[in-house]
């Protein structure tokens, strides 16, 4: 049996050490950035919540985003808060363990509920409701039923020994 040459005998991949630099700089640079919005614009982010650099929260109404636990905002995604149009200031809620696809629009006053996987492209205009997979413009249920762990990753479809444990969102911790 060959060996590929970026794995050792366990089959788990090296990384090398400017890779292994990045990602740790990348992670502190993340939870600074996360930590500004909620000091510095107020706006409700939850526990280990992932925005990327360059996802759009709304500066307007900083106060009325609100992101639960354990969920992911991809780039160029945008989660308004205000409607200029009809002058008026709103909250806008997503869940925990929700998944927000690049170049995805969240209109506001949107509630999208915990663990939603929001596609990339989509425009969400109604609220959507637990567990489901949303696309489209407008945003439609695609897909019910669905139970994702951290970040809106799909942990039914990942077989048992990719798995990674820190990845399943733990109910009884919650307790």
């Amino acid at each position: 049996m060959a060996m590929d040459r970026r794995t050792h005998g366990s089959g788990a991949k090296l990384r090398s050490v400017p890779a292994i630099i990045r990602t740790a700089l990348r992670r502190r640079a993340i939870m600074f950035y996360t930590g500004f919005c909620r000091s510095f614009w107020g706006m409700d982010l939850g526990e280990g919540v992932r925005i990327s650099f360059k996802a759009r929260l709304d500066k307007t109404n900083p106060r009325g985003v609100h992101i639960g636990r354990y969920s992911g905002v991809s780039f160029d995604a945008v989660i308004l808060a205000h409607d200029f149009i009809n002058n008026r200031l709103v909250d806008t809620w997503i869940g925990e363990r929700c998944q927000i696809g690049c170049c995805a629009i969240v209109y506001p006053g949107v509630r999208i509920g915990d663990g939603v996987i929001v596609a990339a492209g989509s425009v969400v205009t109604r609220d959507v409701p637990d567990g489901c997979i949303v696309a489209g413009n407008p945003a439609r249920i695609v897909e019910k039923g669905i139970n994702p762990g951290k970040y809106g990753i799909r942990v039914d479809t990942i077989p048992p020994e990719r798995l990674d444990q820190e990845m399943i969102l733990s109910e009884q911790a919650d307790v």
